[in-house]
């Protein structure tokens, strides 16, 4: 019997949605998923390369990797958000997000095929009995009290720290940790969108939604586990059911339909979607089910926008904004935003501040620039340099601060939340 170690670079949730199920996939055909990287015969591991500093991260992950026995696969974003620089420095073996059915080549001969594992609802936890601060982790995950202890802790200090809607953010924090009561239904995958600073599309591929009943029992199935807390997620989660004659407010509007005490989180609707539906969102944000959505704008600046290859329109974004808070007061609405895109001046950036403001934004993040290879981005000038990206961040968080936010900044990102 082979033995596995699977581990997992800085990812976001999809990918470690994936790996979950790359995991199920190997022990329904009797491989050993083993908790240490030195038993393994085979070392699989799953890559983000959204930023180059993420990218740096997981280069220096697979080299440190190396040092085992064990054969190490790379799977993941990396192999094509970085094509030159991994075909250069990694000659093993890989599969990249968009190609995840090719596992069945790495480990092929096998009873259970990859498409018969179903998607999973949560994600995988790296677990790396090397590490003295995994030895912990293991102990307090192995029994239900000591685990709601472990996972409680970090969650009181998030809600402190960000406030209750925190996990509506959690993708990117990469804090691997479970997360008791919430149950992740991913309902596409690719991208209809084709922004101009992204190499994850490349990785991702194009769009493809998961058929509307699928959803709806992953759904069922929630509710039947006494799940309250769900998380609707993809790359670009409003462009859902386009490619199967359907939409995302069909989905959406099924779903709110469920009896029961539940809370629904959406994750990266776009705002070219809320544009489009938002007379159907603000009836369907009126029934009191949806608890938070992530709406990146990334800019609040028209010009900065088209350079994006994004919906451009801000006054209309911000318009609706306000309407669905208006629909529900309860409602939380969060986004992401990037500060430095090529040419932006300090007065467009502000702009995005007071778009943030203007809009009594809930919560959200806002991450330097980080030019990616192979991207339009690559070629517009001039470029904002390491020093004015730094100083725009910590404007930002003296500007947000006095706006009334709580703000956290951690390298080139800071995370902000509304004082209650």
């Amino acid at each position: 019997m082979k033995k596995v170690f699977i581990t997992a670079g800085i990812v976001c949730d999809k990918r470690k949605l994936d790996i979950l199920r790359i995991s199920k996939y190997l022990m329904r055909n009797d491989y050993e998923i083993v908790d240490s990287p030195k038993k393994a015969d085979v070392i699989l591991i799953s890559t983000c390369g959204v930023s180059n500093s993420l990218a740096d991260k997981t280069f220096n992950k697979i080299k440190e990797l190396h040092k085992y026995d064990g054969e190490v696969i790379v799977t993941g974003c990396l192999p094509d958000t970085d094509k030159k620089r991994f075909d250069h420095f990694f000659n093993g073996r890989s599969f990249s997000t968009k190609h995840i059915d090719e596992i069945e080549t790495f480990f092929p001969g096998n009873k259970v095929s990859f498409s018969e594992i179903e998607d999973c609802n949560s994600l995988w936890i790296n677990v790396n009995r090397d590490k003295i601060s995994d030895i912990f982790k293991l102990l307090f995950l192995k029994f239900n009290l000591t685990k709601r202890v472990y996972v409680g802790f970090f969650d009181h200090i998030l809600i402190n720290q960000i406030g209750e809607d925190h996990l509506i953010l959690h993708a990117f924090y990469a804090l691997n940790l479970p997360i008791d009561d919430l149950y992740i239904i991913r309902i596409a995958s690719g991208c209809w969108g084709n922004c101009s600073y992204c190499a994850a599309k490349k990785a991702v591929g194009g769009f493809k939604s998961k058929p509307l009943n699928i959803c709806l029992n992953e759904f069922k199935n929630g509710l039947e586990k006494g799940y309250s807390n769900f998380f609707l997620t993809a790359e670009d989660t409003g462009g859902y059911g386009l490619d199967i004659n359907s939409n995302f407010l069909d989905l959406l509007d099924k779903i709110t339909n469920f009896d029961g005490g539940y809370r629904i989180n959406i994750y990266a609707l776009n705002p070219r979607w809320v544009v489009q539906y938002i007379d159907e969102l603000e009836e369907i944000v009126k029934k009191g089910k949806i608890k938070a959505v992530c709406i990146p704008i990334q800019s609040g600046d028209n010009r900065i926008l088209e350079l994006m290859n994004r919906y451009s329109d801000v006054e209309e974004i911000k318009s609706a904004f306000i309407r669905l808070k208006k629909a529900n007061s309860d409602l939380s609405l969060a986004t992401h935003c990037i500060v430095g895109f090529p040419s932006e001046t300090d007065q467009e950036f502000k702009e995005t501040l007071d778009f943030i403001k203007a809009t009594d934004l809930d919560l959200g993040l806002i991450i330097s620039m980080s030019i990616r290879a192979d991207t339009e981005a690559e070629n517009i000038e001039p470029k904002v340099s390491k020093k004015e990206l730094s100083k725009r961040l910590s404007s930002a968080q003296k500007y947000l601060r006095n706006s009334g936010y709580k703000t956290i900044k951690a390298n080139d990102t800071l995370i902000f939340s509304k004082k209650r």
